[in-house]
């Protein structure tokens, strides 16, 4: 499992969760071997793999909200947003709520706390040497773009098509020019006073 949009100033944070299948054809071993980092990966790359991770594996995307992120901090909206990811794809498998059996590999260093601390590991750089959370990195990213893409049309001028949220030089001008919308995060005061833009 794995999430992204943690350092984004807009928007909801995405958690991803994959299961693989314990065997695989010639033709998926090939797809995987693409995997690496979600980062790492260009756009068209990512969502092909992504529509093949998806086709011949078990799968879940969550999302803690922008309200959410807000109210509980984004470590713990991280968390909200993978667990939920592991609730879909449970629901995909036809299990019940908890998959208890299931052995959870997870990027970072915080591990679910409702989930029991025998049956999951964190990795940090974890999408670097799984290929279960490399592969549930791309869902999560390709998922949360698409997202924010179709949110940048309704608010040009902060360069989300391509920043994704994330503070680059385009966004901040974009703030700085517009003002804030609905959509940025109120509570990441330490980054909004290092770029000296206005706290939200």
């Amino acid at each position: 499992m794995d999430e992204v949009g943690r350092g984004s100033l807009i928007g909801s944070v995405v958690g991803g969760a994959v299961c693989l299948p314990r065997k695989l054809n010639k033709e998926q071993k090939r797809l995987l071997n693409w995997l690496d980092d979600s980062k790492k990966l260009k756009a068209p790359v990512r969502a092909e793999l992504a529509e093949a991770i998806q086709s011949f594996c078990l799968t879940g995307i969550g999302e803690a909200e922008k309200h959410e992120v807000d109210e509980l901090n984004i470590h713990y909206a991280s968390l909200l947003a993978v667990y939920r990811a592991l609730q879909a794809l449970c629901d995909q498998a036809g299990q019940t709520p908890g998959c208890d059996d299931l052995f959870l590999l997870m990027d970072g260093k915080a591990v679910i706390p409702d989930y029991r601390q025998d049956r999951q590991r964190a990795i940090i750089k974890g999408d670097g040497c799984s290929a279960a959370i490399a592969a549930a990195s791309v869902i999560a990213k390709h998922y949360r773009d698409t997202m924010i893409q179709t949110l940048a049309e309704s608010h040009p001028g902060y360069g989300w098509e391509v920043n994704m949220g994330y503070p680059t030089p385009a966004h901040i001008q974009g703030i700085q020019t517009l003002g804030i919308t609905p959509l940025h995060r109120r509570n990441f005061r330490k980054i909004y006073e290092q770029l000296k833009l206005p706290l939200l």
